[in-house]
């Protein structure tokens, strides 16, 4: 038994770093796989011949492939192979996107959210039915990967979600109902973190940590070259580092959570205490612009608190990176001082020293594309046609 186990599980990891290798890599030659995996080339040649039974590449042209010999085909993921969905659940909007197989993008669409769980199901399938409609009917759906503001836990169930205000909910089955194709549900921040790692700024970064801003704070955590869940899937949780002894009340039950003065609402609500209303965060950093006092002191204060909460990750985690997402960039401009100055006091020297601080490339498509990053994940792990990979019963 525990032979087949690892057998199965050495061919999947092929499978993946192969997958990887022509996303990354289209057009090449299996002589290329080979270099750019390190499989060897019955491995290579085995891994090819099941993607392209199950219509997953395509040949082109050939290739010179710098020896002596019958040119090889080049390869590439069929773009008629399937489509990922991935989307991002907020109380004000539903972000869906879809990709190929590739993780090109090839449909977008916003819809309103909803706190009303039925409602913000029903909204997802609508908006899963246009989308994929758009993108072509003919297309297979592989996989549907889904981002959620919330405590998850490692099978798919929302815990809590306090800015959605809902707890305890079977979500990956309200979400799957009716639908064909498998879907994958994780918090917000740890598909970020996927995204960053699969198709933006951390490709090549094996220790990172990802922070998400939209209706709430989370981190996604990056460690050793693998997404770091905790026992129970609800690492990350940032968002609720007190920041403020006794300060203002939060959604998770406690008091003066970072959430509560950095998230876009409660930057808006600092900004009305003193006067300031804005409608979001768009025109917040308008005001900024002009050279607003008020709006420069808080988002200067926002900063100061971001910096304080990151500083105990990176003096605990030491990542290379720390990438910044949502909203946040909008203002980033106005508080990264203060978070690089809240960094350098308390931030260890040689962590900090070595920590780089950007924001995401991916903007606010991150955590859709994080979806697609769930979807592919899921998809590549997935037993395909070949039965004998699955353990029997019998010990």
């Amino acid at each position: 038994m525990a032979t087949r186990i690892n057998s199965t599980a050495i061919r999947r990891v092929n499978r993946v770093h192969l997958f990887h290798a022509l996303r990354r890599h289209p057009e090449s030659s299996q002589t290329d796989l080979q270099r750019l995996t390190g499989l060897d080339k019955a491995t290579t040649s085995m891994v090819v011949a099941q993607f392209l039974e199950e219509g997953l590449l395509t040949r082109g042209d050939p290739v010179c492939v710098g020896r002596v010999g019958r040119p090889e085909s080049a390869l590439s993921i069929s773009p008629a192979a399937g489509i990922f969905v991935g989307a991002r659940l907020e109380p004000r909007k539903i972000r869906l996107i879809t990709t190929d197989l590739a993780g090109s993008p090839l449909q977008r669409l916003s819809l309103p959210g909803s706190t009303d769980i039925h409602q913000a199901i029903a909204l997802f399938h609508e908006g899963f039915n246009r989308i994929t409609e758009a993108t072509g009917p003919e297309l297979s759906v592989r996989g549907i990967g889904v981002g959620v503001p919330a405590l998850m836990d490692r099978s798919g169930g929302l815990v809590l979600a306090p800015n959605l205000g809902w707890q305890s909910l079977p979500i990956r089955h309200l979400l799957q109902e009716d639908l064909d194709a498998p879907v994958y549900v994780d918090n917000d921040a740890n598909a970020a973190a996927m995204a960053e790692r699969m198709f933006g700024a951390c490709q090549h970064s094996e220790n990172f940590v990802y922070l998400s801003c939209h209706s709430g704070i989370g981190a996604g955590l990056f460690l050793e070259g693998r997404l770091y869940r905790g026992t129970q899937g609800f690492s990350g949780e940032v968002g609720h580092v007190t920041v403020v002894a006794e300060g203002r009340a939060c959604g998770c039950g406690k008091r003066g959570c970072l959430e509560t003065y950095a998230s876009e609402a409660g930057i808006l609500l600092s900004l009305s205490e003193r006067g300031c209303w804005h409608e979001d965060l768009v025109a917040v950093a308008e005001a900024a612009s002009h050279h607003d006092p008020i709006v420069l002191e808080v988002l200067e204060q926002v900063g100061l608190s971001l910096g304080l909460a990151l500083s105990a990750l990176v003096n605990i985690l030491n990542p290379e990176k720390v990438v910044l997402g949502g909203n946040l960039s909008t203002v980033f401009e106005f508080l990264k001082e203060g978070l690089h100055r809240s960094l350098d006091a308390h931030a260890m020297a040689p962590h900090r020293n070595a920590l780089a601080v950007i924001l995401s490339p991916l903007g606010s498509e991150v955590v859709p594309m994080g979806g697609i990053a769930l979807a592919m994940d899921g998809f590549l792990a997935a037993p395909h046609l070949d039965a004998s990979l699955r353990p029997t019963h019998a010990m």
